[in-house]
């Protein structure tokens, strides 16, 4: 969630760039402007300028960072100085940006910065970082990660860097900044917690380099061991004693930083959060973790307290819940609930304890809550707990803390708590609680789901106390009976109902989206098949729905005239929105914009499927499809050629030797199978079967005996999902053991199948990485092997999608990327949903990430002996 931290405030249903919020709180100005000068608003800052200023590419920039109390005088004295120098600066331009820029949650590197001023050269940079560090003397503010601090100063700071907009274009459509290094070539402008120069330049402004630390890590007596959780309040650490030897856990808090809404700081919740402990634990000890110390370090606060041994609630639902599994047993799943009920009863009387001594925790989530060694539950992590005669605090867990409506209708000082120990019940059974507060009548579909799990009757209805069930006031649109006895028509009422709310969602007059988009839309662009109008345009068709006159007219226009700010790819670029405008009967702009795709220079530096080479060859496919045309054959040979030739291919796949469908090996296959079956050319078989076994080198073997496969070889988290994940690699593996007779194949594709087959424990309901892709894939899966427990698997996934539907204005609508707020897209949400019930109920399409049958096709009669890898 903290990829969408800043999107979710401007709009109460959809996703929506900060800037954007209408209520920004009071707003920051120079009290006295200097003559001449111009402002202008620029996303969440105010630039300050004259019309004569010079303000080259890149330098050193000075930072400014204030206490929020303090900001708008400090804002007065930086204006002063930059009016009086006649150098340009920004701000941030109202306080909630400032809440948002130094909250909690918030990015690391950017935190900390109020104020940004451009010099025009060293010397100038030299004189104002005096001048502003005698006027800001008395001033403190928080530690900015990116920069250095100039002298004695607490809040001016300095970092080397571009200027201005300045940047490369990457596959997926956001964008990196550059700065030339000493050299003259052009580096990625890193903005990371922590100083970094380009190659060549050093620090004008200090006598020496500081010499970097190596070796153990020590705060005050305690050895760091390892981090826990980084944050820009602070972070977390395992630590060790040096003067006992005992493993300690320690919270850090930095200084004016670490915001919540009502402007308390880290360093203020921690000294509560040391105040509670102390208290809590002389009354009641086990009730919390037994406090050690709090101190001051450099300007940091430090808690120490008691390391509390086992795993978060979170991480043990991962390893331990049945329902998670392949394969799971009616006996497996009663000794599973009977273990919830003992750690909810762990919970329940701890705070039992709290509430007799006064407080409230606050907080009840997955994440404060661990499960030890002996099977027991501790709560840990106090920094919400408050005084039952007082307000709880602002702050909590979406999904685990009461929203807004229910917290002001209630006078029960425990509200929260109940809250969150409901919430916890849902936690064991499915992580539905986002959909669950706006579609409550989801819930009689997730327990029809969970119907051979059989949870007992006292779990369920705590799961579900927060949430009104009863069928007077919550109906609901599908009943169990209905799915058991018509799933079909089910899905095809659903699917009737997603477009009509697409419709009604579609706004082609608006400037910014068509199509309500997911967070990531604001750093690419919403215009993409992955994100934007074509990704809808391509649902709405591919179901033969009514794709609007002006939708179609926005979606061509768009797309025509910002083809060279867009990347290349299927994902996010040219070639995505290629094959939508071919499926559309706009061939001669679809072969133009796949022109553009096969000449940006990053289809040149990026093989995947999703954002280079491979997924613009998919389109020449596409379009040889449909034209017959014999260039764009030969364009896709060419593509498969130079993926042939690279010889060192994880520089030219995701970040971090990525695996999967859109960033691995995977897709690179996928569009290899498909070359050789246009072309007749085996070697381009052989080659993705080679490439096949390669990703299967990276399975992670599951401990109920089937396999996935994670983001990287960093990101390590096994994900059954279509974007990333089993989902997507089982649809390669479908295709080529359908063709090739390869034993490993064919013994690896029905284990990565099986780990795809969990109707309910999707936190979303969409096509990337949500349960719409594994619908998709279990189809796909069935139509290939043709047995009925494939086909059985890939309708109860299909109908799992039912309960994430929450009704709307005409239809219904999803909740998208991080489930915050609705989504219409393709990637997280309605359309996606859409595209998985339109394979489902009518069989293999046209999808842009694959090519479907070819027009008379027949199926083959069996898989034919491919060479072998590194035959």
């Amino acid at each position: 969630m903290l990829d969408a931290f800043t999107e979710t405030f401007a709009d109460a249903e959809y996703y929506a760039p900060l800037a954007t919020t209408a209520d920004t709180g009071p707003r920051f100005t120079p009290s006295r402007p200097a003559p001449g000068w111009r402002h202008v608003r620029q996303d969440v800052w105010t630039v300050w300028s004259r019309p004569d200023a010079r303000r080259p590419e890149q330098g050193w920039k000075i930072h400014v960072s204030a206490r929020l109390d303090r900001a708008q005088q400090v804002l007065d004295r930086v204006a002063r100085v930059c009016f009086a120098e006649g150098v340009p600066f920004k701000h941030l331009s109202a306080r909630t940006f400032f809440l948002v820029v130094h909250h909690k949650h918030a990015h690391r590197a950017q935190a900390g910065k109020f104020c940004a001023i451009y010099p025009p050269d060293t010397d100038t940079a030299r004189r104002l970082l005096g001048l502003l560090s005698d006027a800001l003397r008395d001033e403190d503010g928080p530690y900015i990660l990116s920069d250095r601090r100039f002298g004695d100063s607490k809040t001016v700071h300095y970092r080397y860097g571009a200027f201005g907009t300045r940047s490369e274009l990457l596959p997926d459509g956001t964008r990196q900044g550059l700065v030339r290094d000493a050299s003259g070539r052009d580096v990625p402008d890193e903005r990371r917690p922590f100083f970094v120069l380009p190659t060549g330049i050093t620090d004008p402004f200090v006598a020496e380099e500081p010499v970097p630390h190596a070796g153990a890590i020590l705060i005050r007596d305690y050895e760091i061991l390892a981090a826990l959780q980084p944050s820009n309040a602070g972070g977390t650490y395992q630590g060790r004693d040096t003067r006992t030897g005992r493993r300690v856990f320690i919270k850090e808090a930095r200084a004016h930083n670490g915001l919540i809404w009502d402007g308390t700081s880290a360093q203020e919740r921690l000294r509560h959060e040391y105040e509670v402990l102390t208290a809590v634990h002389a009354a009641a000890p086990g009730v919390c973790p037994q406090p050690l110390e709090h101190f001051t370090e450099w300007e940091h606060d430090f808690l120490v307290t008691e390391y509390v041994e086992g795993d978060s609630l979170r991480t043990w639902l991962s390893r331990t819940s049945p329902l998670m599994r392949h394969g799971r047993t009616a006996a497996g799943c009663a000794d599973f609930f009977a273990v919830c009920r003992g750690l909810l009863g762990d919970v329940d009387a701890a705070l039992d304890q709290l509430h007799a001594l006064g407080h409230r925790f606050g907080d009840v989530s997955l994440g404060n809550v661990v499960v030890t060694p002996s099977g027991t539950a501790r709560l840990v992590d106090f920094e919400a707990v408050s005084a039952l005669d007082g307000p709880p605090a602002p702050m909590g867990t979406k999904g685990f803390t009461p929203p807004a409506t229910l917290r002001e209708a209630s006078d029960d000082p425990l509200l929260t708590d109940r809250y969150g120990t409901a919430a916890l019940a849902l936690a064991f059974l499915a992580p539905f609680h986002e959909t669950a507060e706006l579609a409550p009548a989801g819930l009689t579909l997730l327990r029809h789901d969970l119907a051979d799990a059989a949870p007992p009757a006292d779990l369920w209805a705590r799961a579900v106390s927060n949430y009104p069930t009863d069928s007077a006031t919550c109906p609901a649109p599908f009943s169990p009976a209905e799915v058991a006895a018509d799933p079909q028509g089910c899905l095809a009422r659903l699917a009737d109902d997603v477009v009509a709310g697409l419709l009604e969602s579609a706004d082609p007059g608006r400037p910014d989206w068509v199509f309500p988009p997911s967070p990531q839309a604001f750093r690419a662009n919403t215009v993409c098949v992955a994100y934007g109008t074509a990704g809808v345009v391509h649902a709405l068709h591919q179901a033969e729905a009514p794709v609007p006159e002006a939708v179609e007219k926005r979606l061509r226009h768009d797309a025509l005239t910002r083809r060279d700010e867009l990347p290349p790819g299927l994902d996010a670029g040219t070639a995505g929105i290629a094959r939508v405008l071919a499926s559309l009967g706009r061939l001669d702009e679809a072969v133009d914009l796949a022109r553009h795709a096969d000449g940006h220079p990053l289809t040149a530096s990026c093989a995947t499927l999703a954002g280079g080479r491979a997924g613009v060859g998919l389109t020449w496919l596409a379009l040889h499809r449909r034209t017959a045309d014999e260039r764009h054959l030969e364009r896709a040979a060419a593509a498969g050629d130079a993926l042939l030739a690279i010889s060192d291919l994880v520089p030219a796949l995701g970040g971090d030797d990525a695996r999967g469908l859109f960033h691995g090996r995977s897709g690179l296959a996928l569009f290899l199978h498909h070359l050789a079956g246009e072309t007749g050319e085996d070697r381009y078989r052989a080659a993705g079967l080679r490439l096949l076994h390669e990703e299967l080198d990276r399975a992670i073997p599951m401990d109920d005996g089937t396999l996935s496969f994670a983001d990287n070889a960093v990101l390590k988290r096994a994900m059954p999902y279509l974007a990333v994940g089993a989902a997507g690699v089982g649809t390669v593996l479908t295709r080529y053991a359908a063709s090739c007779a390869d034993e490993r194949l064919a013994a690896a594709l029905p284990l990565v199948a099986a780990g795809t087959s969990v109707s309910c424990w999707t936190n979303e309901a969409g096509l990337y990485q949500g349960l719409a892709g594994l619908a998709w894939f279990l189809a796909d899966r069935a139509d290939t092997d043709g047995g009925a427990d494939a086909r059985g698997a890939a309708m109860r996934a299909a109908t799992g999608l039912l309960k994430y539907a929450v009704p709307y204005t005409r239809g219904v609508r999803f909740l998208g990327s991080g489930a915050q707020r609705f989504s219409a897209d393709l990637s997280s949400g309605a359309a996606g949903v859409l595209l998985a019930l339109r394979r489902v109920l009518r069989g293999p399409g046209d999808e842009v990430f694959t090519l479907g049958p070819a027009a008379g096709s027949t199926a083959p009669a069996g898989p034919t002996r491919c060479r072998p890898p590194g035959g």
